[in-house]
């Protein structure tokens, strides 16, 4: 123990004894909480680093932010503590006296934070100082690892703040991610702050040109970066310089140009207004009439389709803001009825599926919620129901398995109820069925013959003639 320490701890001794004869147990304890503890703080006594940086230390100051030259591969910390009993850590290695407390550390390009830990091991006290230094000064302070478009590469550089983006004039919004270095970077995006992971919704309200403005900040240093973007929505961008270079010497190959991908021909030239067979990924892509390629919806000769993120033209079920729909082996949007795997499916007419009851042509279907048409019997709003074998909704009689049942007007099954139908009385049971034979009901008998007629009339049944009533109940006088 340092002989500073010793003396500090003899003093505290002395005011604990003398204290103790005239405090409440609750007031010693405040004090030893609140004064000798709080007296017990740790500090370093300085921090120096090679080739001549300084940081203008201050034991009381935990944090420092320094630019060195992007030269510098490696520095020297040196961070010695006020009492030479107590343990010092740089970046969680442990440093020592016999080291005069020195560590080297490597620096990256950009910002490295170095961590300084102080640790009194006797009462378990300890400090943290904080350096954040920047090889090649916020020049080489890159914030942000990718700005995408669409979950598109735009041609991000991390030493380029501008950019020109072309926006097809059919565009009315475009999704923007701020792909940051650290997730807690905070992002705002023409004045509106980000959450992570920094996407926000750019609209476009007609053809013309709009500004975006991104700006990147550091919260440990305050450090920032700001980004340009101009989009241009359905106009040229003039001069076209990077068009020019790439047609000339960028030929059979993609390029981007203007934040949009495009394929220049064997003449250097971008292919424009077709699709485009790429043997290389075995997969089509569409250019447009400047030659960018598509992604997303987009109508061509009066049929939609719809390209990935990186421009291949999907086929098959996609599903978009919460909806499904479906391309067919050409990419073009299906709409109506799809059979797919041996079921059938309903698209609407933007080609949406559908799901639960829908009219069609006169006749009601229901779909199920993974969009299959559905057949045969059915509950739903605790009524009984029967669909086709095409899907149709039964309405009026039905035979099924060699019984007959009724269905009103809106697809339900009667049930235990009379039914009057072309001048005859029926009666279905409670399972649905066509009643036959005898029933007795409300204290009386009746009648139905083998096509379900309520009988009327004197009849012979089982070799006993009977007298029946107008309204069908036996006659027993």
């Amino acid at each position: 123990m340092s002989l500073k320490k010793f003396f500090r701890n003899i003093i505290i001794c002395f005011l604990v004894i003398n204290l103790f004869s005239v405090l409440e147990p609750s007031e010693y304890l405040n004090f030893i909480n609140k004064k000798v503890y709080a007296s017990n703080k740790v500090y370093l006594d300085n921090i120096y680093l090679s080739d001549k940086y300084d940081i203008d230390f201050s034991k009381k100051k935990y944090s420092y932010v320094l630019d060195v030259d992007k030269s510098l591969e490696e520095i020297i910390v040196r961070a010695r503590p006020e009492d030479h009993d107590d343990t010092v850590r740089i970046n969680g290695e442990i440093i020592s006296r016999d080291d005069k407390y020195r560590e080297i550390v490597p620096l990256e390009m950009g910002k490295n934070k170095i961590e300084i830990e102080v640790r009194d091991d006797n009462s378990a006290t300890t400090a943290m100082y904080t350096l954040y230094i920047y090889r090649g000064g916020n020049e080489y302070n890159y914030l942000l690892d990718d700005i995408n478009i669409d979950s598109s590469n735009i041609g991000f550089k991390k030493d380029k703040n501008f950019y020109n983006i072309e926006i097809d004039d059919d565009t009315s919004k475009v999704i923007l991610k701020a792909v940051t270095k650290d997730e807690k970077y905070k992002v705002i995006v023409n004045g509106t702050e980000l959450d992570y992971p920094n996407l926000i919704r750019i609209r476009f309200s007609g053809i013309g040109k709009y500004e975006i403005k991104i700006k990147v900040i550091d919260k440990e240093t305050n450090r920032f970066k700001e980004y340009n973007l101009d989009m241009y929505v359905g106009i040229p961008i003039s001069p076209d310089v990077s068009n020019a270079i790439n047609s000339v010497i960028k030929p059979n190959q993609w390029v981007i140009v203007n934040g949009r991908w495009r394929y220049n021909d064997s003449l250097g030239k971008p292919i424009t207004d077709k699709w485009f067979y790429d043997i290389n990924y075995g997969k089509y892509f569409y250019l447009n009439r400047r030659g960018n390629m598509r992604t997303g919806w987009f109508c061509v000769d009066s049929n939609w389709y719809c390209s990935a993120s990186n421009g291949e033209r999907q086929t098959g079920w996609i599903l978009e803001d919460d909806e499904w729909y479906y391309l067919g082996y050409d990419g073009i949007m299906r709409t109506g009825w799809v059979l797919y795997k041996d079921k059938w499916y309903f698209l609407d007419s933007v080609g949406a599926m559908q799901i639960g009851w829908i009219p069609y042509k006169g006749n009601w279907y229901i779909l199920n919620n993974n969009g299959e048409m559905v057949t045969g019997w059915i509950t739903y709003n605790k009524n009984r129901y029967f669909l086709r074998n095409d899907g149709r909704m039964a309405v009026g009689w039905l035979k099924n398995q060699n019984d007959w049942y009724y269905f009103n007007a809106d697809g339900s099954m009667k049930s235990g109820e009379w039914l009057f139908y072309s001048g005859n009385w029926y009666y279905i049971n409670y399972i649905g069925t066509m009643r036959i034979g005898w029933l007795y009901k409300n204290n009386k008998y009746y009648y139905f013959n083998e096509d379900g007629t309520m009988n009327t009339t004197t009849k012979t049944i089982d070799g006993y003639t009977y007298n029946f009533n107008k309204d069908g109940s036996v006659n027993f006088n």
